[in-house]
C-alpha cells in the first residue's frame, strides 16, 4: 500500500481555498452586474428627467411665435444608441416673426453644490455646442432649471453659450440670468435676459 506524500488535510484545505476563491469572483462577479445595474437606472432616470424638463422647456416657446424645426433624439428613442444629432443642443427653434433660428440647450439640476457652482455639460458637450454655434452662425442658448421637480423648477435661468467656456457654472455666472416668467414672448426677450450682465 502507498502513502500519499501529501498530509491528509492538505487535499481538504486546497478543495476549501478554490471553493473560497470561486465564491469571491461569483460575489465579485454580482456586485459588478448589480453596480452596473444601478448605473444603468440611473442614467435611464437622469435622462427621463432631463427629456421631463425638455418638455417644461418647450412649453416655454408657444407655438404661435416659435416654430421647433429640430428635436434631438432621446436615449429612449434610440434605445441607448448613439445617433449624430445627439452632437446638437437639444431643441432648434425659428422665430416666426423674425425668422430668426436659434438653438436651445436644456439642462435641469436637482441643486448647486454648496457654493453655487453647477456643472452644466461634459467637455465633449461643449466642444459640439460650440462647432454648433460656429457652424450654423446661429445663437445657442442654455435654459437652466435648477430646484424644485422638472415639471415645475424653482428657478429657470437663460444663458448664451457665446460667453460660457467652461462645463462649470458659478453662481455669479448664471445668477443675474433668471426667467421670470412662463411664456417667452420673442428671442430678442430671452438675448436680452442672457446678456444684460457681463459674467466669464
Amino acid at each position: 500500500m502507498t502513502r500519499s506524500n501529501n498530509p491528509p488535510g492538505f487535499l481538504r484545505r486546497l478543495i476549501e481555498k478554490y471553493r473560497l476563491n470561486a465564491f469571491r469572483k461569483a460575489e465579485e462577479r454580482r456586485k459588478a452586474i448589480e453596480n452596473k445595474q444601478r448605473e444603468e437606472a440611473y442614467r435611464r432616470s437622469m435622462y427621463r428627467r432631463g427629456n421631463d424638463f425638455e418638455d417644461y422647456v418647450r412649453g416655454m416657446f408657444p407655438e404661435d411665435r416659435f416654430k421647433l424645426v429640430h428635436r434631438s433624439p432621446t436615449h429612449e428613442e434610440t434605445n441607448g444608441r448613439y445617433v449624430h444629432d445627439m452632437i446638437y443642443p437639444d431643441l432648434r427653434f425659428v422665430e416666426k416673426s423674425t425668422g430668426r433660428r436659434f438653438w436651445v440647450e436644456v439642462k435641469y439640476r436637482s441643486r448647486a453644490e454648496p457654493d453655487g457652482s453647477i456643472v452644466w455639460c461634459a467637455d465633449n458637450q461643449l466642444r459640439n455646442y460650440k462647432r454648433t454655434m460656429r457652424q450654423s452662425g446661429e445663437k445657442v442658448l442654455i435654459i437652466l432649471g435648477v430646484g424644485g421637480t422638472v415639471q415645475n423648477p424653482w428657478k429657470v435661468y437663460c444663458l448664451d453659450l457665446a460667453r460660457i467656456n467652461y462645463t462649470t457654472l458659478f453662481y455669479g455666472t448664471y445668477k443675474d440670468h433668471r426667467i421670470m416668467y412662463r411664456n417667452i414672448q420673442s428671442l430678442e426677450q430671452l438675448e436680452y435676459i442672457a446678456s444684460e450682465h457681463r459674467y466669464c
